[in-house]
């Protein structure tokens, strides 16, 4: 008898998948356990959910998993750190005579997972990060006490620009300790800095920009969100600053909307540059969901410092000769870098053949593609019994004239669930008073918006076969839509072939599909006791579609 178990780790989430053979039917779920490799030390990992139908609220640290076994074979630990290393083993459980009780049995249990490394280092000059953002999720709940009102979250906002508040810390995550880290080595080298960022009014992230004075250069997008003050408050600290508005009014769109900076070492000239969908403000770095990408390779940071150049020169026009030069590629080893606007969407063209060429997987975060060309690809693929397996989350967003964010759904895409995902969208919302008697309440899309705060997927991420050495991931600060590929200043990355990083982003992914598939489905009229049901899911049907993608 053996239960095959695997692990995948990025710097803030494992991912653990286990398959038994042959399945037991007596078992009703399975402890887990984690080991610190460096320590020795062996900890069960806890459940979200009581023992047993009806139960109460679970403590905020949950239920240790030898008492309220896990009922499934697929599981999250969002408890490792980063320089975390670490292995994971099951123990099958069957019921015990008195209700609610359980028992192991040890000789059945697996052997410990190879041990996976909690970092976001993928090799060859590339790492990535996220925040963990708002995502109306439990955690939100526990930061407020339960006081989930309209009021107390506009407190929440306020208290989430402090640079020292525990909330802000943890839901800015590792991006904010990387965008800090990438300031301040860069300022310790003596090296100059090159900005090209559509919104910032972060206080901590600014204070790190005017350390540079002369030595920083900055490139201050139209974004609705940047301090009226900032340019000058950035002048008089020394910086360079220039601005630009392709609306040429004030508006938000089109949009100046990279999110990058380069080092140029002082004697090696440029040598690497930060990337991705975050914009440097409250909102971006704790509210939204997110991701940074550095990437530590010569001839694309240069290529990178070239482009702020040839913004700055545009002034607020887009000129031929500058969507001429964004539709020529810059190709470095596995790194391909386009940037928009591109002619002939030449920039979204590489993206669409990855989604085409998938064989195994595609994990993907939108953030209002529109009618994408990309976004139509992925759904495709989405569609019929065959081919890759497919995990999405699209956040769709209505804004005013002014950027104001006045309608938000998401919608949840899933190989094989839904016959129209074009017309037929999910709009989970947080878990309310009604929800399992064990979940905390959370805030509701009601609340938020009074409180000018959004729970939004502000990724734009696609990963393709992650486990393939054909593996490729696509991001950087475009939306995948076509007015951003015709109109904006954007940047698209795509990396082929690391298969860490493309892990990094998938384990990211899948978290996150997994939060908002559990909202949509209770949205529905799911019933919440279907965890408690038995594992047979899991052998065959959906589930076990699931366990044999991550198998």
């Amino acid at each position: 008898m053996t239960i095959h178990i695997l692990a995948y780790a990025n710097s803030d989430d494992a991912l653990i998948a286990w398959r038994p053979d042959p399945w037991q039917d007596a078992w009703i779920g399975f402890a887990l356990w984690k080991r610190d490799v460096k320590t020795g030390v062996e900890t069960p990992i806890h459940n979200r959910i009581p023992a047993k139908k009806g139960g109460p609220p679970v403590p905020i640290n949950g239920i240790s998993s030898v008492a309220s076994p896990i009922r499934r074979c697929i599981w999250f630990d969002h408890g490792i750190n980063p320089g975390d290393r670490v292995q994971y083993r099951v123990v099958p459980m069957i019921p015990a005579a008195t209700a609610g009780k359980f028992h192991a049995v040890p000789a059945a249990a697996s052997g410990w997972s190879e041990p996976v490394d909690a970092t976001s280092d993928a090799g060859d000059g590339f790492a990535a990060v996220f925040n963990r953002g708002i995502i109306m999720s439990q955690v939100v709940s526990r930061f407020v006490q339960g006081d989930v009102t309209v009021a107390r979250l506009k407190k929440l906002k306020t208290q989430l620009a402090q640079a020292g508040f525990p909330a802000r810390r943890y839901l800015a995550g590792q991006a904010r300790h990387v965008l800090l880290d990438f300031l301040a080595r860069a300022h310790t080298r003596g090296s100059d800095i090159y900005a090209a960022l559509y919104e910032v009014n972060d206080r901590e992230l600014i204070d790190g920009l005017k350390a540079f004075g002369s030595h920083g250069h900055v490139l201050l997008g139209n974004g609705s969100a940047t301090l009226a003050t900032l340019a000058t408050e950035l002048r008089t600290a020394g910086l360079v600053v220039h601005e630009r508005d392709l609306s040429k009014a004030g508006r938000s769109s089109p949009s100046v909307h990279n999110k990058f900076v380069v080092e140029v070492d002082p004697h090696a000239g440029p040598v690497r540059v930060l990337t991705g969908s975050t914009n440097w403000t409250v909102t971006g770095l704790c509210t939204q969901l997110n991701n940074v990408l550095v990437i530590s390779r010569a001839k694309i940071a240069e290529r990178f410092r070239k482009q702020w150049d040839l913004l700055v020169q545009a002034h607020d026009d887009m000129p031929a000769t500058l969507k001429t030069k964004n539709t020529t590629p810059t190709v470095d080893g596995p790194a391909y870098v386009i940037f928009s606007a591109a002619k002939a969407h030449a920039d979204l063209t590489e993206a669409e053949k990855i989604i085409r060429d998938a064989q195994h997987g595609l994990f993907f975060l939108q953030y209002t593609p529109g009618q994408s060309p990309i976004l139509n690809a992925l759904l495709d693929r989405s569609q019929g019994a065959t081919g890759p397996y497919v995990r999405g989350v699209v956040s769709e967003v209505r804004e005013s004239a002014t950027g104001r964010i006045i309608e938000h759904g998401v919608r949840v895409v899933r190989k094989g669930e839904e016959n129209s995902f074009r017309e037929s969208t999910l709009l989970p919302s947080g878990i309310d008073k009604n929800g399992p008697s064990w979940a905390r309440e959370e805030f509701v899309r009601r609340k938020f918006f009074p409180a000018g705060l959004m729970a939004i997927v502000h990724s734009k991420v696609i990963v393709a076969d992650p486990f393939s050495p054909t593996c490729a991931v696509v991001t950087g600060s475009h939306n995948f839509s076509v007015s951003a590929s015709e109109k904006n200043d954007e940047n698209l990355v795509i990396i082929r072939g690391n298969k860490r990083l493309a892990t990094l982003y998938a384990v990211h992914i899948q978290v996150i599909y997994d939060h908002y598939s559990w909202r949509a489905f209770l949205a529905d009229g799911g019933d919440p006791d279907v965890l408690f049901g038995d594992l047979r899911g899991w052998r065959t049907g959906k589930k076990a579609r699931d366990l044999a993608f991550w198998m």
